[in-house]
């Protein structure tokens, strides 16, 4: 017991490992005078721990309890109830928002370009200590942002004497927690007076920043600003300077410790999961290629994240968190979790260890203690419960700064994955547990080898642009933004009310930048947040919300309005009109939207009219400010300038229309004269996480287009970002390089191999020829003559293969050909979706070793720029007819069968909408069959939840192929097994026997499928007609080549 005891104390992640046999939940009775204490282990049972009306955090035992010592009723160490929390929360919360913690990103980024170059200029042999190192950053990243100071700890050998206090007083604290008081004070007298002395260091220093901070007259809006300026928007109060010095202290020690320590462990999983760091290193070099970090990058890096969120799911730096129950009316005792399996009594305290929980394999599975990123990207992610995922704590005292640390991760680990490879200085390493408040790898050290031949002064260059910032920020208290100009009479224009629901004050913002423009509209805006709005909700003024939703509840400062608006009854609103914008993060999936789309359908069903559809964001995207211009631009000022039509707006929307011409680009009109822009209406993506993959999209095609089941869409492309970096990397081209062409045209470099030119046509062996006579001799010389000959690489894969070669740029761009565009079958009905048509497509993207032993990224250029789109953008695209034979029958009584396999199927959804359009108007059709080929039913079935249905309403049998999983589709591992297997029933439909007959039969897919479906058919009709095989051969010429019954449309 004296071990648990000393791991209760620390935190640690190993805590009772022998409790494993007592399953999801145990009871530990410390002793007289001290109340049980319950640990949890189970998401079942934390999802009634997270239920804020029967629990509470507490921080009245423990080592929090005595790091109170130096932080008070700061927000980390506040009992429940010290009125402190809820206004320093308050005023607190718009610092660390989404749309402040961005603009945080060129000071995050300074502290993580210090790292990295010591790293690149320094290493010892016994390599980093990862731990030490990541301390470093992450209490410089947390002084400069938070507080605008510098502790310069990559500068000194000797660390900053806050953080030697620091260090101290929290090993001491997590040490006191577990001795009894009297002994404290009369047996460790000298360790207390160290410990007191410490606490009066931490405090002295934030003292005198509270002190320069006072004095100033310039003004940078943080963390120390706020609380020294900012009043509490619910009573108006400031917080006391001993709050403020307490929450100093409170971040520095929050922030440090456990960001610090889930770095480490993330380099860790990383060395130890080669194929996980070679990924993610590609992932990296795509968005950041050869050049300097900026905030929108952090948005692409998916994997990037996964891994950040894979590694706090295995590691919760802080390991466990400690609620009590709320209630102290003895009548409500006892309580009970579970399905009152387990009692808690009044005083007990419930610890939940947050590594177990994490590990649960009732929602991860049997491998829930691997490191697997992939679970954790964002479609795997957005289905986990609720409370399967919760490193940053729970509830209205979830960790304020989760924005501020994921940020700061993805920074770094981004710049470390871009400029080296990283190895174990012992390959022999285990992983031990530093345990103190929370945990760190013990001992971890590691060597950084810098990548691609980098050297220190040239890393320095890419990291700082020859020490150009790469972001430019404007500071807010020294630079007003600009007005509109108003060129009519102010008193002649269309009022509107806009109010905004806002914690983080990204909301907020969002209103008062909708307010600014609203003018050039001609519009005279008021803004109020919502609680205020009540008594401006007019007929004659649109109203326009803009709020966000926190675990389902809404702001602190619409609660009251919510409230209201949920008590009216029959139509009071009647004759006004509104439009709702909602913030807010899917990371919690069950709640995300629930606010604004809770005021939006209050307010239609109290008789308001909906102008727009309700425009929405997610945070953890990092595009709040975009995706809301998005929606204003396209959606809300049309709608409005529609419905009322205010008569005095100017001439232009912006003041700017007379300055700036808007063309659509020539390029798109030459290559498709007779096309038009669609909108992206939705997309979405069909398979599994790690299949390959295939998506849907949805468009909203340029009026007056019309097309049949069967038709193609043609698109013109663009090349993926990835493989324009690639090229610009490879040339050492910055993004805003230009180039005049022959004719004398000026183009942005960049926007010439993304728009203008094919970047993944194979090389010609002319063009290979050209590349090797540009190499020195000694490396031509050890190329084969095969080589020579080949035409199955791409310019740029060759070129990277044989980065000495001397091509010049411009002798790389005559090589190009001109982008062409691309066709794909539209897989839905115009009969069924007028003005609309769907794609059903397969992403192409590959990874290939070079003969140089490094890795090239592979990204077909439309498929992936489909991928890219998101509902809202647009795209040129042209209706192409299908072959006579391929288009859906005029008489729809023809028996028909159809055969494809993977994104084979989408002419056949369109089929399958058809008929049941069909038969929805009592018009007979035909029988038919359907065969799919994939993998596995539960991995890349496409449409898996809606084609059994829309099968039957078409009158359709459907016949699987399950490469994979054979036995769920009577052992028929491919669609020309099935055909054999369902071969009589097939025959008879299709009467293949009868070349009068008007049976058709459709194929979609490989070459591959059809030779191998034109087998077996050959196979069933021998079998059938009972006639040997060169009979069969002969029918098969005639059926498949005769009479248009059998139509292919084959893509390899």
């Amino acid at each position: 017991m004296a071990s648990y005891w000393q791991h209760s104390a620390a935190g640690g992640l190993d805590q009772l490992r022998s409790a494993v046999c007592l399953g999801q939940i145990y009871k530990i009775a410390p002793g007289p005078g001290q109340p049980d204490r319950i640990y949890v282990r189970s998401v079942a049972l934390l999802n009634d721990v997270c239920d804020e009306s029967r629990f509470v955090k507490n921080p009245n035992t423990g080592g929090l309890y005595q790091v109170r010592n130096g932080t008070g009723d700061g927000l980390f160490t506040a009992l429940d109830g010290e009125e402190n929390w809820a206004l320093a929360h308050r005023i607190l919360m718009p610092v660390l928002g989404p749309m402040a913690i961005g603009d945080m990103f060129d000071d995050m980024y300074e502290v993580a370009c210090q790292l990295v170059l010591k790293w690149a200029r320094y290493d010892s042999p016994e390599g980093f200590d990862v731990s030490e190192e990541f301390t470093r950053l992450t209490l410089d990243t947390l002084a400069l942002c938070t507080m605008d100071t510098r502790f310069n700890s990559f500068y000194s050998e000797t660390p900053h004497p806050f953080v030697v206090a620091m260090g101290s007083f929290l090993q001491e604290s997590g040490i006191r927690s577990i001795r009894p008081s009297l002994v404290t004070k009369y047996l460790y007298a000298k360790q207390t007076r160290a410990y007191f002395k410490n606490i009066a260091t931490m405090r002295g220093v934030a003292s005198e920043v509270i002190a320069r901070r006072k004095s100033s007259t310039s003004r940078k809006q943080d963390l120390v600003d706020a609380m020294l300026n900012e009043q509490d928007p619910v009573t108006g109060k400031s917080l006391p300077e001993e709050n403020i010095i307490n929450n100093m202290i409170t971040f520095l020690i929050a922030g440090h410790e456990t960001t610090s320590g889930l770095l480490s462990f993330l380099l860790y999983e990383l060395i130890k999961h080669p194929r996980v760091m070679e990924k993610a290193q590609a992932e990296v070099s795509s968005v950041l290629g050869g050049g300097p970090m900026t905030q929108d990058m952090i948005a692409r890096l998916p994997y990037v994240t996964a891994i950040v969120r894979e590694t706090l799911r295995l590691y919760p730096t802080a390991p466990a968190f400690a609620v009590q129950p709320k209630s102290t009316s003895p009548e409500d005792y006892p309580m009970y979790l579970g399905k009152e399996e387990y009692i808690v009594r009044q005083g007990d305290a419930l610890v939940v260890l947050l590594a177990d929980v994490h590990r649960d394999p009732s929602v991860y599975g049997d491998d829930a203690g691997e490191f697997r990123p992939e679970r954790m990207l964002d479609e795997e992610f957005n289905k986990l419960p609720k409370h399967a995922w919760k490193p940053f704590g729970s509830g209205a005292r979830r960790c304020i700064g989760r924005a501020f640390a994921l940020q700061e991760a993805g920074i770094v680990v981004a710049l470390l994955l871009q400029n080296f490879n990283l190895e174990l200085s012992d390959p022999n390493y285990e992983l031990s547990i530093k345990k103190a408040l929370t945990i760190k790898p013990q001992n971890l050290r590691v060597h950084a080898r810098m990548r691609d031949g980098l050297m220190p002064l040239t890393l320095q260059r890419r990291l700082l642009r020859s020490g150009d910032s790469p972001s430019i920020k404007l500071n807010s208290s020294s630079h007003s933004a600009p007005q509109a100009q108003c060129p009519f009479d102010i008193s002649k224009i269309q009022p509107m009310v806009i109010c905004y629901g806002s914690n983080t004050g990204s909301c907020r913002i969002l209103a008062h930048t909708l307010g600014r423009e609203a003018i050039s509209h001609g519009f005279q805006a008021e803004i109020f947040p919502m609680d205020k709005v009540e008594s401006r909700i007019s007929s004659s003024s649109p109203i326009i919300i803009i709020t966000a939703s926190y675990d389902g509840k809404p702001p602190d400062n619409a609660g009251g309005f919510v409230s209201w608006l949920q008590s009216l009854t029959e139509s009071p609103f009647s004759g006004v009109h509104h439009a709702v914008f909602g913030c807010g993060n899917r990371d919690w999936a069950e709640s995300f939207q629930r606010i604004p789309k809770l005021v939006d359908e209050t307010f239609t069903k109290l008789g308001s009219s909906t102008l727009v559809q309700r425009g929405l964001s997610d945070a953890a995207d990092g595009n709040i400010a975009n995706d809301f211009d998005l929606w204003v631009d396209e959606q809300l000022w049309p709608a409005l300038e529609k419905h009322y039509q205010p008569t005095a707006a100017p001439n232009t929307k912006h003041g700017n229309e007379q300055i700036f011409k808007i063309f659509e680009d020539e390029r798109t009109t030459g290559m498709l004269p007779d096309g038009g822009f669609a909108t992206v209406e939705d997309t979405q993506v069909l398979t599994a996480a790690r299949e390959p993959e295939k998506r849907h999209i949805a468009l909203r095609l340029p009026n007056s287009t019309n097309y049949r089941a069967g038709d193609y869409l043609e698109i013109f492309p663009s090349n993926s970002d990835a493989t324009v970096r690639q090229v610009m990397t490879r040339f050492g081209l910055t993004l805003d390089a230009k180039l005049t062409t022959p004719k004398g045209e000026h183009h942005s470099i960049y926007t010439y191999l993304r728009d203008r030119v094919e970047l993944n046509r194979n090389a010609t062996s002319k063009q290979v020829r050209v590349i090797y006579e540009s190499l020195p001799e000694s490396t031509a010389q050890k190329i084969s003559s095969e080589f020579l000959h080949s035409n199955n690489k791409t310019i740029l894969q060759i070129l990277r293969e044989f980065p000495d070669a001397t091509l010049s740029l411009s002798d790389y761009l005559d090589m190009l050909p001109p982008i062409s565009t691309r066709r794909y079958s539209i897989s839905s009905s115009s009969l069924q979706h007028p003005g609309t048509c769907s794609l059903t497509y397969s992403v192409v993207s590959n990874k290939t070793t070079l003969e140089n032993g490094t890795t090239h990224d592979f990204y077909g250029a439309c498929t992936s720029y489909l991928a890219s789109l998101r509902p809202g953008e647009r795209l040129c695209v042209s209706v192409r007819p299908a072959s006579l034979s391929f288009q859906f029958p005029q008489d729809p009584t023809v028996p028909i069968a159809m055969i494809c396999a993977g994104s084979g199927l989408a002419p056949f959804m369109g089929f399958l909408q058809e008929r049941a359009y069909h038969v929805s108007n009592k018009v007979d059709v035909g029988p038919a069959m359907l065969f799919i080929g994939c993998r596995h039913p539960d991995r890349d079935l496409l449409y898996s939840s809606t084609i059994n249905e829309l099968a039957a309403s078409a009158r359709t049998s459907l016949f699987y192929s399950f490469s994979a999983a054979s036995k769920s589709s009577h052992t028929c591992k491919y669609v020309q097994d099935r055909i054999e297997r369902e071969g009589k029933q097939l025959f008879e439909m299709v009467q293949l026997g009868d070349q009068s007959a008007k049976g058709s039969i459709y194929v979609c897919g490989s070459s591959k499928m059809l030779n191998g479906v034109a087998a077996s058919l050959k196979r069933v009709y021998g079998e059938i007609a009972k006639v040997d095989s060169a009979l069969a051969e002969t029918w098969w010429g005639e059926f498949s080549r005769k009479g248009g019954r059998f139509a292919t449309d084959i893509f390899d």
